[in-house]
């Protein structure tokens, strides 16, 4: 099995992919374009340049939801379009694409989020928790990423709860 997770983002997009649940490569695809389009366009590009390259049988991403971006609208509607590329690049590979809220799998790492967690205490705590599990430096990026497939591949759901993890309803 191998599994390839994505922290989209307009402009650095981390990916991560796992054999099994040993993580065997990172990365983060930088597109600094001015139209958005474009850099979703590169970013898409190299997504499934992985995805073939590396046989990939399921994906995972992180959900956009408008509290992740301070309800910035023009960001929050760039993300979706990339989303929605990712997912549509991958349907005709017949791939569904899963989606995490980041609460979701920070919890699953056991990184606190919530009242009085700044969005920057949150990234050092993502970056930490590579460090500690996987001894790597890496930027927030493909921290995330890593994190994203970690809670994936490493499910501690407790008896009687039901995971936040949920199908393409595309």
């Amino acid at each position: 099995m191998i599994t390839m997770s994505i922290d989209a983002s307009s402009k650095a997009t981390g990916v991560a992919i796992f054999k099994e649940k040993e993580l065997v490569h990172y990365e983060c695809i930088y597109a600094t374009d001015t139209n958005s389009l474009d850099r979703i366009n590169k970013m898409v590009a190299r997504i499934k340049e992985l995805y073939t390259t590396w046989k990939v049988t399921n994906v995972i991403m992180e959900d956009v939801i408008p509290e992740d971006v301070r309800h910035n609208q023009q960001v929050f509607k760039v993300l979706h379009y990339l989303q929605a590329a990712v997912v549509l690049m991958l349907h005709n590979y017949k791939q569904t694409v899963e989606f995490y809220v980041s609460s979701e799998w920070r919890k699953k790492c056991g990184i606190k989020t919530g009242r009085g967690i700044t969005r920057d205490m949150v990234k050092q705590a993502d970056i930490k928790f590579v460090k500690d599990k996987y001894n790597l430096d890496v930027n927030d990026d493909i921290a995330d990423a890593i994190g994203i497939g970690y809670a994936y591949l490493n499910p501690p759901i407790p008896t009687g709860a039901t995971s936040a993890v949920k199908k393409s309803a595309f």
